[in-house]
Order: structure tokens, then C-alpha cells, then sequence
């Protein structure tokens, strides 16, 4: 009798279809899943027109290019802004000489103008926006 020698199978894969396979469950965990939207409650500040005020004593202009200026003189360091501006005050200071008003320019950087605000914070003044109205 003879034997046969059995024949080695080679196994092939296709791996094409695999990867459809997987490309239709993520379509189909992304179309029934469901997302969770976070919201915040944050409580945003309200605008109104009021009178139009005189001009400050003190005031803080920041440019398009991000130099300050304190009363019309040019701070060269603006880590130096709180400082400068806390020794104009004293502890007999008024309120509205405490007010300081700063005027942005429109395109200058929020980073620029978010350094006056905090400059006016720490020098434990009251904070006044500069805006213009147009109708």
C-alpha cells in the first residue's frame, strides 16, 4: 500500500476585508453613541448706556503694538505698570481719582490689554473701559 503524503494547505487571509469590517463599527458606534454636551453656566456681564463722563485724571493707553502708556508717559516695562500707578494713589485718594480709564486700540492684542486691567487691580484702583458708541 502507498502512502500519500499529505499536501501542506497554505492559508491566506484577506485583510481588505477586515478593515471594512472596522471601518462600518466606528461608523456605527460614532451614528448610535451619544455625545455629551458639557455646558457651563457663566454668568456674563451686562452693558447699558449710561452718561457720557469727563475725562479721567489717570488713564492707561495700550496700543496696536502693545506699548502702554501711563498719563502720557511711555512705560517702558510693563511689569513696572502696577507699581508706577499705585504710587500716584494715596489713603486719602478719592474714588474718582482712585477711577483709572484705560484705553485699548481696537486691534490690539487681549494679552496687551488683560496686563492694564490686572496693572489696575493690583494697584487697587477701580477699573474703567474706554468704549466708543456708534449707532
Amino acid at each position: 500500500m502507498r502512502v500519500r503524503k499529505s499536501r501542506r494547505q497554505t492559508w491566506n487571509l484577506s485583510f481588505a476585508s477586515m478593515s471594512d469590517i472596522a471601518f462600518l463599527l466606528i461608523i456605527f458606534f460614532m451614528v448610535a453613541g451619544k455625545f455629551n454636551q458639557t455646558e457651563a453656566e457663566v454668568p456674563l456681564p451686562a452693558a447699558s448706556l449710561g452718561e457720557k463722563t469727563q475725562p479721567r485724571k489717570n488713564s492707561i493707553l495700550v496700543t496696536r503694538e502693545g506699548q502702554y502708556y501711563l498719563n502720557s508717559t511711555r512705560i517702558s516695562n510693563p511689569e513696572d505698570l502696577a507699581e508706577q500707578l499705585g504710587s500716584l494713589f494715596t489713603e486719602e485718594t478719592s474714588l474718582d481719582e482712585r477711577t483709572v480709564t484705560v484705553y485699548a486700540d481696537r486691534d490690539a492684542a487681549y494679552g496687551a490689554v488683560s496686563k492694564a486691567i490686572d496693572a489696575v487691580n493690583d494697584a487697587d484702583a477701580y477699573l474703567e473701559l474706554a468704549v466708543r458708541f456708534t449707532r
